[in-house]
């Protein structure tokens, strides 16, 4: 019956990889280069040696033929044996002529060079015949001239000693050529591994915590630029997935800081609506209360004349000073939705501004309005809105200058913008209330304010205004005492 073998199977072997051999590749570069130099040189100087050792002693060997060639014909001009082998002596070669029994010796002294004995007649041939011998170092030619047997004999002493100097010679040139090398080499190599050092440093400042940097290869084809490459290549997948990384973990705290806030936010922005209502609630209190306070004395005490045209005057303005309050809202709201509504035009801000002075000037006489206005400085922009921003700095400082104190109104083009500066000798703004004072419904003295019909709402929709118009309004720190207001616009285009 058949029968199931539960079989493990065993895992992998894991396989170990040869440790890579991190021997200097610059030495083993230069070894090289320098070990083939070597064997190149020994090759050439042995074969220089071998070639230049035969090319003497065939020299040698032509020399004695020749100097043979030239005996036989000189023993046919009849010349005495004596005298022949006194002729071909010389040159280190020695001569042995022997006719008839009697053998005659070349002269012993060295012959001169130039003299006819060294070297071969210009005339000499080379006679069949010529016997070469080799003994020891000395090289033998034998020749049969005019019925005598002649031997001329030479050392090859000189050749070995030339072959020796060579060899010195090569031996000496070949360290030298070795050493220059390998001074060359070590300059070369160091310039052609440049590339892998700069691997090196990339790596290590990698991690180290740098991040962004590259080799760009200039010759991506070449073996450096091959490894420049994929070394780039494998930077970009590491740094692209550290970054997947660490966006994944940022958007899922982003996920969890948007649900943490997103109660937060409805919760600020149920507060600020409710504080709006609480606002405008307040400041419509006051007129309203105005106006149900002077109806109920017109139906209840049926006053006279005079005092019910005094409050009727005062219903008209308590309704007015809430139309103005109701004004502001909507304004602050298209404002806000950026839909101002006015059309831009080219308006001479500098006599608006001459204007506008003019009215303060009559509100508030016993004030003292200091102009210093450029000639004629023309922005782009709506001419009511304009001056609704000039008039609210003016009312302003008017408001909080007591009688007998100064306001001073600047305007000039500075660093091609329109900048129109309100310096007040009032109470001034504390530093921190700078920014504070163009939030809605806030007033530095409520008392004064609400006394003088103030909303709360004329510097934010000031500044709205003139960042509608591309432009910015600002309180800084005053030259010396009071409030210091900066409106700054674009000029118009020519």
């Amino acid at each position: 019956m058949p029968f199931a073998r539960n079989i493990r199977s065993s895992p992998a072997p894991i396989r170990k990889h040869p440790l890579m051999r991190t021997t200097s590749l610059r030495l083993r570069v230069i070894a090289a280069v320098l070990a083939m130099l070597t064997i190149v040189l020994v090759t050439v100087g042995i074969l220089i040696n071998v070639v230049l050792g035969g090319q003497l002693r065939a020299d040698l060997q032509q020399r004695l033929i020749d100097r043979a060639g030239y005996a036989q014909i000189l023993a046919e001009e009849g010349l005495a044996a004596q005298s022949l082998a006194n002729r071909l002596t010389g040159d280190d070669v020695t001569v042995t002529y022997s006719v008839g029994g009697d053998t005659v010796y070349g002269r012993t002294d060295p012959t001169p060079r130039g003299d006819r004995g060294p070297g071969a007649s210009p005339h000499a041939e080379t006679v069949p015949g010529a016997v070469v011998t080799q003994s020891g170092d000395r090289l033998s030619v034998t020749q049969t001239v005019a019925g005598g047997t002649l031997t001329l004999s030479s050392s090859e002493a000189g050749i070995d000693a030339a072959l020796v100097q060579l060899r010195t010679i090569e031996v000496v040139a070949g360290a030298l050529t070795i050493v220059v090398t390998g001074l060359l080499l070590t300059g070369v190599v160091g310039v052609a591994l440049r590339p892998l050092t700069r691997m090196t440093e990339l790596a290590l400042a990698i991690t180290q915590g740098g991040r962004g940097g590259r080799l760009r290869p200039s010759n991506p084809r070449s073996e450096i630029g091959r490894t420049a490459g994929a070394f780039d290549d494998m930077l970009q997948a590491l740094e692209t997935a550290e970054n997947t990384s660490r966006q994944a973990a940022a958007d899922a705290q982003a996920a969890e800081i948007t649900a943490r806030d997103a109660a937060q936010v409805a919760a600020a922005a149920e507060e600020r609506m409710r504080r709006l209502l609480a606002d405008v609630s307040h400041e419509l209190r006051t007129p309203v209360a105005g106006l149900q306070a002077s109806a109920e004395t017109l139906l209840r005490d049926n006053p006279a004349r005079a005092a019910r045209e005094s409050l009727t005057v005062g219903m008209i303005q308590q309704t007015q000073r809430a139309a103005r309050l109701v004004d502001d809202l909507l304004l602050m709201t298209r404002l806000d939705q950026g839909d101002e509504g006015a059309a831009f035009e080219p308006v001479d801000l500098s006599a608006l501004t001459r204007g506008v002075v003019a009215e303060q000037r009559m509100l508030g006489a016993s004030r003292e309005f200091d102009l210093a206005v450029a000639a004629a400085v023309w922005v782009s922009g709506d001419a009511q809105r304009l001056a609704q921003i000039v008039t609210n700095l003016l009312g302003n400082a008017r408001t909080a200058t007591e009688p007998g104190g100064s306001i001073r109104t600047s305007l000039a083009i500075v660093d091609g913008t329109a900048r129109l500066e309100v310096n007040d000798s009032g109470a001034g703004v504390p530093a921190p209330d700078r920014e504070r004072i163009f939030e809605r419904f806030v007033r530095l003295d409520p008392s004064r304010a609400s006394n003088r019909g103030g909303s709360g709402l004329g510097l934010s929709i000031a500044r709205a205004l003139a960042r509608a118009h591309g432009g910015t309004l600002e309180c800084l720190e005053p030259v010396a005492t009071g409030a210091r207001f900066a409106l700054t616009l674009p000029l118009a285009r020519a």
